[in-house]
């Protein structure tokens, strides 16, 4: 490894109190150097902390850059009025200048109210010298190899190893002996003599030195023992060997092979066995049958003795003793009673509850503990348990779900019951476990409890679908039933469905809201079903009526009667109906007038009758009728479905003349006597099928007149005049106004009085059009002056 090369640091001075008798540090900032190689404890650095009043300040590192704990909080001593401070490496300090070169210390002191605070850089020398010999090799005693006295000459016998060689190329140099047998490469190899050893059992002690590139050496020491090589003919290693083998090994298993020096060399049993015998050419000793110690357990240790002897010369022998010792080899499993356990168990069994006790025993030669352990599947995870050989419910049962029922309800595991030999063998005890079940849950209503339906709805309508829910399996297995007096019994409910359904007519009018009182009970939930067991819940539901149009309006009265005279103002109402529709409160009804308005002398706005300005100036060619009978038609929607009702207003209208004097001098006017005439009239209305023909006929007979005004006009040619001729006799003057009206007229005109009347002076007002009338002749509608008698075609 290289040097690290020297750091260029940038130290900038924060003088944070520049005024004379303030708390500042002594020292600092400043760079120290310490090296990697300083013991725990070492001092860093040393500073003073000068104009602090206070007998205590606080001084702190308060960050070390790149972060580190290798620095200890300062100490402080007083001397007096100045505190000197001494940083110190901590017990976790390990300085690598190869990691880091420099730490940058952040000092705080804090004095009373003031705090001053400044930098130390602190720079780490690589000191550890190079290179660095293995400890065992560099220690006092050395490292140690042994050698046979015919290893081969310059044989490679030992290496040195460095620790991070920094500094290459390295040297290696066999100091002691001087001059040494041994060499050593360059590649720190130690070799054998280049002659070899003569002699066996011989010590020697080798000094070696390790130098680098710059000089830095490390000394270790390196003891060779020459061990001597044996030249006996025929010999066994050991008087005595021992060997282990397991007892099932089968016929022929291989117990050991014997080896011996020498050549020529044959194996033979001195004493032969009917367990084991010996390949003669190899030494390889074999069982001639399977060993069972649970049936023989004598064969637990037998003592062979073997020689090996000279092929050439059987004097030149040797014999030793074989010792083998049979293991019992743990190959029978444990038996149990039961082998199976099948159980029924209440879904309600209490945690901790015994399924079975199992009687179990181990029957190999060395007779062991036994361990049992339960099995689980998905369903039955954590539902068992074992204490010692019982078998008890660890969680509680459950028998209310789809998963159960996928299984007939049986919960599967099986208990594992091991030996504590070597393999282990294990027994399976299958487990089933089924679960009966018990109504643990009462029904719950779900689902909405409020429906709405219209009150036109037919018998059978399905008003809702009451859902209640039991948690008991099979799940929601429950039966309505609607609770309390029903009168009159407007709606059922299916007991399986929860659907309920209309029976009887609905009236928004009448009622508007029912609440029926549902009970649920749940069914066949117990083993053995039993009524006494049924649960059952009650909730109750609310049906709203929701209103429909299905009746017309009411006025009140059906028709009216009233006299107006003819100079009641516009404004005022000539009528105000009263009706109203019991299928909404504060209905808004619409009122139109459908008959009876002649000459468009009526109009609505909202309930009441106006009246616009009448026409009863004979000379003017236009009179309106004195009675009215006004069908006015009231709806109560503009949507479907649409109810109406008509009202008839009688109306009658007394003719009132008012004039005004054209000179100064009063007229007088004769006193009338004003006569109220009051007229009953029958109403009549037809029936639907009679307005429909009378409509029909009506049809037929103006198509009828309309052929026959047109022949007419194909015959006389007077018919055929232009528009400019029919309307020249309406624009006539004042001197026509004494002209008849037409002959079809509702109404003829009262004679004429034979009192002399003045005749008011003509006024611009009277050049306008105040009526609005239809040509009984052409059909055409015109605009007529009530005054004047002036008309003019629209």
């Amino acid at each position: 490894m290289g040097s690290v090369p020297p750091v260029l640091l940038c130290i900038t001075l924060l003088f944070i109190h520049d005024t004379w008798g303030q708390v500042e540090f002594l020292s600092l900032p400043d760079t120290v150097s310490i090296k990697e190689s300083s013991p725990i404890g070492s001092p860093v650095h040393a500073f003073s902390l000068i104009n602090c009043t206070s007998n205590n300040p606080t001084v702190t590192i308060d960050s070390v850059i790149p972060p580190a704990t290798y620095f200890n909080t300062p100490t402080q001593t007083l001397t007096g009025s100045v505190f000197e401070l001494q940083i110190t490496l901590s017990s976790t300090a390990t300085l690598n200048a190869q990691v880091v070169n420099e730490y940058i210390l952040e000092i705080t002191a804090v004095c009373g109210n003031e705090t001053v605070t400044n930098q130390l850089f602190v720079n780490i020398l690589d000191d550890i010298p190079e290179p660095q010999c293995e400890p065992k090799f560099s220690s006092q005693v050395g490292d140690s190899v042994e050698v046979y006295s015919n290893v081969p000459a310059s044989s490679n016998i030992y290496t040195v190893v460095l620790r991070q060689p920094k500094y290459r190329p390295v040297t290696y140099k066999i100091t002691s002996p001087s001059p040494s047998p041994f060499t050593i490469s360059s590649n720190g190899n130690v070799k054998s003599p280049a002659a070899g050893f003569a002699n066996a059992n011989l010590n020697y002690q080798l000094q070696i030195q390790v130098t680098d590139s710059v000089g830095n050496t490390c000394n270790g020491t390196l003891n060779v023992k020459v061990l001597p090589v044996y030249q006996n003919s025929v010999n066994f290693t050991s008087s005595s060997f021992s060997v282990t083998i397991p007892e099932n090994g089968g016929p022929s298993y291989l117990v050991t092979t014997m080896k011996a020096t020498g050549t020529n060399v044959l194996y033979q049993l001195i004493d032969p066995s009917s367990i084991y015998y010996i390949e003669p050419a190899t030494g390889t000793i074999r069982t001639t049958f399977n060993l069972d110690l649970e049936t023989n357990p004598s064969l637990v240790t037998t003592i062979l003795k073997v020689r090996a002897y000279d092929s050439t010369q059987r004097s030149n022998s040797a014999t030793t003793t074989v010792t083998i010792i049979v293991t019992d080899v743990n190959d029978i499993a444990p038996q149990c009673s039961p082998a199976i356990v099948v159980k029924q168990v209440s879904q309600n069994a209490p945690v901790g509850d015994l399924i079975a006790s199992l009687s179990c025993t181990d029957p190999d030669y060395n007779s062991t503990g036994l361990t049992y352990s339960i099995t689980s599947n998905a369903n039955s995870l954590y539902s068992f348990r074992m204490v010692g050989n019982q078998l008890q419910i660890n969680n509680t049962l459950n028998y209310d779900s789809y998963e159960m029922a996928s299984v007939n309800f049986q919960y599967s595991a099986t208990v594992v019951v091991t030996d504590n030999g070597t393999p282990k063998m294990t027994t399976n005890i299958p487990v089933f476990v089924t679960v009966t079940p018990v109504n643990n849950y009462d029904p719950k209503c779900a689902g909405p409890l409020t429906y709405s339906i219209n009150e036109n709805q037919p018998f059978g309508t399905v008003v809702g679908q009451l859902n209640a829910t039991d948690a008991d399996y099979p799940f929601n297995n429950v039966e309505y039933s609607i609770t309390g007096a029903q009168n009159p019994t407007m709606f059922y409910i299916n007991p399986r469905s929860g659907q309920v359904n209309l029976l009887g007519p609905l009236d928004y009018e009448k009622q508007t809201t029912y609440n029926l009182r549902i009970q649920v009970v749940d069914l066949n939930n117990d083993i053995l079903p039993d009524p006494k067991n049924q649960r059952t819940a009650f909730c109750t539901i609310t049906i709203n009526v929701l209103d429909y149009n299905d009746n017309p309006p009411i006025c009140t009265p059906p028709y009216y009667e009233t006299t107006i005279y003819s100079t009641l103002s516009t404004a005022t109402p000539v009528v105000s109906l009263q009706c109203s529709d019991v299928d909404v409160t504060n209905a808004v009804l619409r009122y139109s007038i459908v008959g009876g308005n002649t000459n468009g002398r009526f109009q609505m706005i909202g309930s009441n009758v106006m009246h616009n300005p009448f026409s009863f100036n004979t000379a003017g060619g236009v009179y309106d009728p004195i009675k009215y009978e006004l069908l006015v038609l009231v709806t109560d929607s503009t949507a479907s479905p649409q109810y109406s009702t008509t009202a008839t207003v009688f109306i009658t209208v007394i003719p009132w003349t008012t004039t005004q004097p054209t000179t100064t001098t009063t007229t007088p006017i004769p006193q009338k006597q004003t006569t109220i005439v009051n007229q009953t009239l029958e109403y009549w209305q037809p029936d639907t099928w009679f307005m429909v023909v009378l409509t029909i006929t009506g049809a037929l007979l103006l198509g009828a007149i309309g052929l026959l005004t047109w022949a007419l006009c194909r015959k006389y040619p007077l018919c055929a005049q232009g528009p400019k001729d029919a309307t020249e006799p309406l624009l006539q003057d004042r001197s026509l106004q004494n002209a008849e009206p037409p002959a079809n007229q509702n109404q003829q005109p009262p004679p004429p009085s034979k009192e002399k009347k003045d005749v008011a002076p003509v006024s611009p007002l009277s050049l306008q059009f105040d009526g609005r009338a239809q040509d009984p002749v052409t059909g055409r509608e015109y605009l007529f002056n009530s005054h004047t008698g002036e008309r003019r075609w629209v």
